[in-house]
Parts: C-alpha cells; structure tokens; sequence
C-alpha cells in the first residue's frame, strides 16, 4: 500500500525539480484520496501522511519513489531539490507559489475542521481522510481542499461521491481573488451537479462556512450557513464572460 501511494505520488510530481514537504503534503492527501476513494471515510491517514514525507526527503521506501535529498533555504523558506539538478529561477518560482498555497491549505485546515464540527453541531463525527457526520437519516462525508486542486482531481471527486453511501462535500477556503471560484464553476459546475457533490468554503479568517455549489438535504443545517442565498446567486454567475480568467 505505501509504495503504490509513494509511485501516485511521485508520478504526480514528475518533472518537478524544486518542492517543499508542505506540497508534498499536499499532494499525498490529494493521492490518498485517489488511492482509497470512498474507504477514504473515517481513515486515520496521519501516520502515512509522514511516512510518504520521509519516502520522498529523506530515505526512499520505494523504487518508485522520488528523492528530493538536498534542503535549501532562501528567505526563511525551505525547499527541498533532486540531488542532481541545480535549481533554477524558473523552478523556485514555482516551488515558492506552491508552498504559499501549501502552507495557506495546511495552516487552515484545523479551522476549517472547527467550523465544520460546529456547522455540524449534534450530528456524531468520525475523523478520517474524509470526515464523517452522521444524525438520524442524514450522513456527509467532508474532505478538505482547495478550489484548484478539486478542479484538476474532478474525476476523483465524482468517483467518490458516485460510491458514497451519503452526501459527499468537499471543502475549500476562500482565496485572496474570486477568479478560482468564477474559474472553477465555468469549467466544471455542471460535472459538480451532475456527480450530486457539493462544494462548501470556509472563511478561515471569520471562521464562517458558504455554500459555493450544492446545499445539504438536511434543511435545518442551511440556516448556519454565514449567506444561505449564495449558492444561488453564484448559479448566476453563468453568465459571467470568463475567457480572461486563465
């Protein structure tokens, strides 16, 4: 199991040079995810989530493995790179604007766990790569992310919620710019409804929590959304010219 997860991994990353252990983080909850897929629900992943940090840093378990042996730090920021490439401006650019949305994402996701306990408050909850509440009829199974990376894991995301046996949400944080969110719904709202998921962002700053696609069948828990109507009002946003967003 762990080396299938390290060779998901490592492809995902191929042809990067430069990364840091808070991308790699990032990347291996995204490949568990693909890996488990609806076993995902309730699944302690902490301790693998090291494991495959250590594969890939520090001492390959795997011959799929990649090795990003060599730390270096500019800044204040620790990156890791291949022993034999010599990183280049390009490649640090690129390493830096991963690790700032790495570290947004991990640095926020206790609060986004935080406002969903308390959006869910009464229902029981199970911790898990995908979090589970479950109150009478009702069950939903949350997994945390960020609004770009759900859209290149689309297929993942329809995958499990085609085999969830509930409502299946994934939750993003809000970004510093609206164009991810107006990106997003033009390229794959449809594919969102069509799959019967629903995607919900957290304001980890106001620690308060909107529906962007999709509300819960559970009509009591609507009134703690922060804007109830903004599902809604984005449904608009259709018409909104978009080609100026990439």
């Amino acid at each position: 199991m762990l080396g299938e997860l390290i060779k998901i991994v490592s492809e995902r990353m191929s042809g990067k040079e430069v990364t840091s252990e808070e991308e790699i983080k990032r990347i291996a909850l995204r490949s568990m995810l693909q890996y488990f897929g609806v076993k995902s629900a309730g699944y302690d992943y902490n301790q693998l989530l090291d494991r495959i940090v250590e594969s890939l840093c520090d001492e390959p378990v795997s011959i799929h493995s990649l090795h990003y042996s060599d730390e270096i730090e500019i800044g204040g920021m620790k990156f890791r790179h291949i022993h034999t490439c010599k990183p280049t401006k390009e490649s640090l650019e690129l390493a830096y604007d991963e690790l700032e949305k790495s570290l947004s994402f991990l640095n926020s996701l206790n609060v986004m766990k935080e406002v969903t306990d308390n959006f869910f408050k009464g229902y029981v909850t199970e911790d898990g790569l995908i979090k589970l509440y479950t109150h009478e009829k009702f069950k939903y199974g949350v997994y945390y992310s960020i609004i770009d990376d759900v859209g290149e894991d689309i297929e993942i995301h329809k995958d499990v919620a085609k085999n969830f046996d509930g409502e299946y949400v994934v939750v993003v944080p809000t970004e510093r710019e609206l164009a991810p969110f107006l990106r997003f719904f033009a390229r794959h709202s449809e594919d969102v409804k069509m799959a019967g998921f629903k995607i919900w962002v957290v304001d980890p700053n106001k620690k308060s929590i909107d529906p962007f696609i999709g509300y819960p069948k559970d009509f009591r828990l609507i009134g703690r959304f922060k804007n109830p109507k903004l599902a809604t009002i984005v449904n608009s946003l259709w018409r909104i010219k978009v080609e100026n967003l990439d």
